[in-house]
């Protein structure tokens, strides 16, 4: 398991909002090259989301089970190339003036052979990058 947070100035309604409308993800995460929401009812979401990657376009399914406004489990069923199992949480706390976000996720490699902390240092460092962007986006920085 790995877990990164970040702290984003804003109401926690807004903050969760941003996370769960994943269409609006194409205007936060310039890796996003599109987003074909599949299922959408406020509480449960299927999607498939094409990312670049150095190695060309990556495409992943994910399902998702939204607890407005405090809570986004996650798991993809069709993970990125190199995991053999994804899952994760990402859950929003009210602070003062501002919201903690945090993103924990568990994960299996898909080839026994590839090391688990070169994984989690992969996966981390897209969590981390993410979490800025929306941080910076939702505060207005540019």
């Amino acid at each position: 398991m790995l877990e990164e947070s970040i702290r984003i100035q804003g109401d926690v309604r807004r903050v969760y909002g941003a996370f769960a409308d994943l269409a609006g993800w194409k205007a936060i995460l310039p890796d996003v090259l599109d987003v074909q929401v599949l299922y959408d009812d406020g509480r449960h979401q299927e999607f498939l989301m094409t990312v670049s990657r150095p190695a060309g376009p990556e495409t992943v399914r994910g399902i998702r089970f939204c607890e407005p406004p405090h809570r986004i489990a996650l798991f993809q069923p069709q993970p990125p190339p190199g995991f053999q199992r994804m899952v994760g949480v990402w859950t929003f706390d009210e602070e003062p003036g501002a919201t903690r976000v945090k993103a924990e996720r568990w994960f299996e490699p898909s080839d026994p052979a590839t090391s688990r902390e070169a994984l989690a240092s992969r996966l981390r460092g897209h969590l981390k990058a993410n979490l800025e962007l929306f941080r910076k986006t939702l505060e207005g920085h540019s």
